[in-house]
């Protein structure tokens, strides 16, 4: 009995019933802020689905984030093929996933795309100048094939190119080859053309430093069609430089 009445005493007196009306206050204290102030202030239960700003590029993402409630954080670009350039290739979070009003989505927006360089074809042959410009997604036709003398490149390489090496250009562009014709010979002789398919006699004119004046059909069944049966300059003639020649080239005549 002793013990009951000491603690009837201890919880009857002053300093007692103060600490005891403390930790009901302090409880009651706690509760407020765990259940009520906290869940204010944190904004519990106000999250938001984050928008979708991938592929859009930087101002439509930053107004389709407005629009939500978010701001947008802009990271370093990145490359990304052909894809143009500030073009939203990430984001952090992702969207749809819950996020408080005001938070910032991390985007990575797309570098400007790079140019393909123009490979250097100078010393090849024009076969494999014309590969490497096909592997190099460029163009290098024949309609884009220049032919000169150089005493610097032997005959059949290439002596010139347009763009140079190194310098940008946009995937299937045209590339300029200059082809070297050799050292320019003192003296220009007409070579023989006759009995040549048209194809061959136009490159023999070309590296004789001559030119092609006009094709003359004529039919015949002595000749394959297309093949070179007369020359307006015979040859073995001196001439000047750059001087046309008239052909004559067979076509199918007519069987009797």
């Amino acid at each position: 009995m002793n013990w009951r009445v000491k603690l009837r005493d201890v919880l009857s007196s002053d300093s007692a019933q103060i600490t005891l009306a403390a930790l009901v206050a302090g409880l009651f204290v706690f509760f407020l802020v765990d259940r009520m102030i906290m869940p204010l202030y944190t904004r519990q239960g106000s999250e938001h689905p984050v928008p979708q700003l991938l592929g859009l590029n930087r101002v439509e993402a930053v107004r389709r984030a407005d629009s939500a409630g978010f701001l947008v954080l802009e990271e370093n670009s990145k490359l990304a093929g052909r894809v143009a350039e500030g073009t939203i290739l990430e984001q952090r979070p992702s969207a749809g996933a819950l996020a408080k009003p005001g938070r910032k989505i991390h985007v990575v927006p797309a570098a400007a795309a790079a140019r393909d360089l123009t490979p250097d074809m100078i010393g090849l042959d024009l076969r494999d100048a014309q590969l490497r410009c096909k592997n190099a997604g460029l163009v290098s036709g024949d309609a884009e094939v220049r032919y000169r003398f150089s005493s610097q490149m032997p005959k059949g390489r290439i002596v010139d190119q347009e763009p140079a090496a190194g310098k940008p250009v946009e995937p299937g562009a045209a590339v300029r080859l200059t082809v070297s014709m050799g050292i320019e010979p003192e003296e220009f002789y007409v070579p023989v053309l006759i009995d040549h398919p048209l194809s061959e006699a136009l490159v023999i004119l070309r590296e004789s430093g001559l030119k092609l004046g006009k094709i003359v059909r004529k039919e015949t069944m002595l000749y394959d069609p297309s093949t070179v049966i007369g020359q307006s300059i015979k040859s073995g003639e001196a001439v000047e430089r750059g001087t046309s020649i008239d052909l004559v080239v067979a076509i199918q005549g007519n069987a009797e």
